[in-house]
């Protein structure tokens, strides 16, 4: 191997050092870091939230609701046990979906879930039929409105066992 220089006026530097410098020189980056806090406030429930119509006056940000459902056959509730409620003195952007079914999801052939006024207007309507989460559907809840949840479900032609079915309710976070 030979030992080349490069001349720069009256010095020789070897090439391997320029080379070196090169590298280097292009490795080399500035960066900055920027940060930022969350101060996290516990409240007990959203502005938009669930409730039981038995309790109306009691906020819930989750519940259960079983129903039996048959092979081949549809299942209409045309008003859960349970609805929707924005208990505040404005109006506020809400969004709802199908996000899952589990335990068995081939059981089902059809779930069609309406949110509605009092006086049976539909606001949104969700439709599942096979795979992943339905789309967000978005609707405005009316201040100080409560909602009735309707939801059909048709099972699979020799369904048995339990599916489990998981909503989402997307609220904004006042």
């Amino acid at each position: 191997m030979k030992n080349r220089k490069i001349r720069l006026g009256k010095y020789a530097i070897p090439a391997v050092l320029l080379l070196i410098i090169g590298i280097t020189a292009v490795s080399a980056v500035a960066y900055v870091i920027l940060q930022w806090t969350t101060t996290a406030t516990v409240q007990a429930n959203p502005k938009v939230c669930f409730f039981e119509w038995a309790v109306p006056n009691t906020k819930l940000n989750s519940f259960d609701y079983p129903v039996n459902i048959f092979p081949s056959v549809k299942t209409v509730d045309e008003n859960i046990t349970h609805g929707v409620w924005n208990w505040d003195s404005s109006s506020h952007t809400t969004y709802m979906r199908i996000v899952s079914i589990t335990n068995n999801a081939t059981n089902i052939d059809l779930i069609t879930t309406y949110l509605k006024y009092g006086n049976g207007t539909t606001i949104i309507t969700i439709t599942w039929t096979t795979g992943g989460p339905t789309s967000w559907q978005q609707f405005t809840a009316d201040a100080t409105t409560r909602f009735t949840i309707w939801t059909e479900i048709t099972a699979k032609s020799g369904a048995s066992g339990s599916s489990v079915i998981t909503y989402d309710l997307k609220v904004e976070n006042p």
